[in-house]
């Protein structure tokens, strides 16, 4: 099978152009190319729930899976890359599929060795040291615990049989060693918050050295006062890129890639 000719982006910080001062309006994206061989990709779906606390953020969320990440689903499927669900660990143990590729340090967690500085109260922001950090509100702490009892993964993105389902980055990491998977696009949610930060996020499987992609319309994150979501992903987008810990490419020219390749089989 032909190889996924695809143009990643990046964000650098220098002038676009020799002749321009070295400031930060100057600065610009720059694209690769890179050409990746379908049994050597997977695709991570990060956090894809069908019940997110957050209203505003799981309507948006919702849309994507229905919108883009479903039809890209079947793609990937067709071409033979690796579809990953990765819906955090609680959900993850709900479907049979997080067996495949379980450990020992999944099926029996070890206890983490306590520090021996910090004290354990400071660390832990107890008694005294309760004011270092802000707390949740216990008002709202039922509604967060029946969403936790209750949550799935999005229908439109389910699981399919042949699909995997990995609850920490090891497991992740044990699949694409076993598969010889070298790419690593990443669609899910919360741009800001799961998707880099997860033990099986970008940070953490970049510094395993994947090269990684973000879909960047397959995600969104979670705004605040004065930050609104779209202006978060952003950010978030552009210190990936400027970090070379991503490039980004869209679902648009992701389908448009596979479409390349199933034309290239048609004429043979």
């Amino acid at each position: 099978m032909s190889n996924l000719e695809l143009t990643t982006r990046f964000l650098i910080h220098e002038p676009r152009a020799p002749d321009l001062p070295y400031r930060e309006e100057h600065f610009g994206f720059k694209y690769t190319n890179v050409s990746i061989p379908p049994s050597e990709a997977v695709v991570v779906l990060v956090d894809c729930w069908d019940e997110p606390t957050i209203e505003s953020h799981g309507e948006r969320s919702a849309q994507i899976c229905r919108d883009l990440i479903g039809p890209l689903l079947g793609i990937c499927r067709s071409l033979g890359v690796t579809v990953v669900h990765a819906p955090s660990p609680p959900v993850a143990q709900k479907f049979p599929q997080w067996l495949r590729y379980a450990g020992d340090s999944e099926l029996a967690p070890p206890r983490k060795p306590v520090p021996d500085w910090p004290p354990p109260d400071f660390a832990q922001r107890k008694g005294e040291w309760a004011n270092l950090e802000a707390h949740y509100g216990e008002e709202w702490l039922p509604l967060r615990r029946q969403h936790d009892a209750i949550r799935s993964i999005d229908r439109t993105v389910w699981p399919m049989e042949e699909d995997f389902v990995i609850a920490t980055g090891e497991q992740l990491h044990r699949l694409c060693r076993d598969r010889q998977i070298r790419y690593l696009f990443y669609a899910g949610f919360a741009a800001n918050y799961c998707v880099p930060h997860r033990d099986y996020g970008v940070f953490a499987m970049r510094e395993r050295g994947y090269c990684i992609i973000v879909l960047r319309d397959c995600t969104t994150s979670i705004g605040a006062p004065g930050l609104p979501h779209d202006l978060c992903t952003e950010e978030v987008l552009h210190h990936l890129e400027s970090r070379s810990l991503a490039g980004s490419i869209t679902s648009e020219e992701f389908t448009a890639a596979a479409q390349r390749i199933a034309g290239t089989m048609q004429a043979r």
